[in-house]
């Protein structure tokens, strides 16, 4: 009994967390839709701000940083409990792979600038 809990949970948990953030900004995308339709409807301007918003994602250099960052991290801690830390590399070439797009678009942070 605590074996398949422990499997289900292992399973399921990941699953129902990305399942969660999905959802989330499903939501979110369709709710600044509606208010965007309720404005139009109304004869009310649209905020740019508010479909830019939807549109924008993040920069390729914050992911870069993130990954490298999540790998140093836990490279250092699977080290510290005799674990392979070469699972690091994993997140960390995955981050250097992020640096390199960005570095050659342009070094740009905002990919909707410029």
């Amino acid at each position: 009994m605590v074996a398949m809990s422990a499997i289900l949970l292992g399973i399921g948990a990941p699953i129902a967390l990305i399942g969660m953030f999905v959802w989330l900004r499903a939501r979110r995308i369709r709710l600044m839709h509606e208010t965007a339709l309720k404005l139009a409807e109304k004869g009310q301007p649209v905020p740019v701000q508010l479909l830019i918003g939807a549109e924008q994602p993040a920069s390729d250099l914050r992911r870069g940083v993130v990954l490298v960052m999540l790998a140093v991290g836990l490279g250092l801690f699977m080290y510290q409990v005799n674990l392979p830390w070469s699972v690091a590399a994993i997140p960390l070439f995955m981050g250097i792979g992020f640096l390199i797009v960005w570095k050659l678009d342009g070094g740009k942070t905002n990919p909707t600038s410029g």
